[in-house]
C-alpha cells in the first residue's frame, strides 16, 4: 500500500516504513503482527505531551482543571475525528470480518490507530518531532481551550440538559453482544437512540452523544 499522501499529510516521513504498516494494522488481521503494543505507546505519549502543554500554558490552574481539560482534548470521539481527517480508515488492515462491521464499532479501531501512529512516530524520529506534530495536530483544539469551559462529558451535559428541562433523567440499557462490544439504547420522547463501544461508558457515552444532537439539532 502507498502512504506517501498520509505522511504528507502527518507531516512526517517514516525512515522506518514498517512502523507505519504496523501502527496500521489491526489485531484482526494478525494476531502476532498487530498495532496494539504502539497503541499502549501511543496512548501514554499523546497523554504527556498533553500534559505538558497544559502545564505550560496554563500555569496558575489547579491539577483538577488541568485533568478534565486533557481529558476533554483526548477522549475517544476526538481521537476518532482526528483518524477520520487523515482518512485511517482507507489504510487499516484489517479482517473481512471486521471490516464488514457498523461505523459505530469501527470507532474503537480508528482511536488506537491513530495512537498507534503517535508512537510509531516517537520511535522513528523521538520525542521533539512527535511532540511537535501531535502540537500541529491538536492546534485548533488546543487554541480554543480557556479556563472557564465545563469540559463536561456527553453524559454529564445530557443529564444537566435534560434536569433543566424538567425531563425524566435517561435510563441506559445495555447489551453485551458477546464478541467484545456492547450496544446501548435510549428512548427519548419516544424515540430510540442505539449505539455500541468496546466498553459499558464508551457505548454509554456514545450514545448520550446521539441523544445531545438531535436535542440540539430540534431545539
Amino acid at each position: 500500500m502507498n502512504y506517501d499522501e498520509l505522511q504528507s499529510q502527518l507531516g512526517h516521513k517514516f525512515k522506518n516504513k514498517e512502523l507505519l504498516e504496523l501502527a496500521l494494522t489491526h489485531k484482526s488481521f494478525s494476531s502476532s503482527y498487530n498495532n496494539e503494543r504502539l497503541e499502549f505507546l501511543g496512548d501514554s505519549i499523546l497523554n504527556a505531551i498533553i500534559s505538558q502543554y497544559l502545564f505550560n500554558k496554563f500555569n496558575n490552574e489547579k491539577e483538577g482543571l488541568l485533568t478534565r481539560m486533557r481529558s476533554y482534548l483526548v477522549k475517544a470521539e476526538t481521537l476518532v475525528i482526528k483518524a477520520e481527517e487523515f482518512a485511517l480508515g482507507d489504510y487499516i488492515k484489517l479482517s473481512k470480518g471486521t471490516a464488514n462491521l457498523s461505523k459505530d464499532r469501527k470507532n474503537s479501531i480508528l482511536e488506537d490507530a491513530f495512537e498507534a501512529i503517535i508512537g510509531a512516530i516517537f520511535i522513528d524520529a523521538g520525542w521533539e518531532h512527535v511532540n511537535e506534530i501531535t502540537l500541529k495536530i491538536f492546534n485548533k483544539n488546543l487554541l480554543a481551550l480557556s479556563a472557564d469551559m465545563t469540559f463536561k462529558d456527553a453524559k454529564t451535559e445530557l443529564q444537566e440538559l435534560l434536569q433543566s428541562k424538567k425531563y425524566e433523567l435517561p435510563k441506559y440499557l445495555i447489551e453485551d453482544t458477546g464478541d467484545g462490544f456492547f450496544s446501548c439504547n435510549i428512548n427519548y420522547q419516544e424515540t430510540l437512540f442505539e449505539s455500541t463501544g468496546p466498553s459499558k461508558r464508551i457505548a454509554e457515552t456514545n450514545v448520550a452523544m446521539k441523544v445531545l444532537a438531535h436535542i440540539k439539532k430540534t431545539t
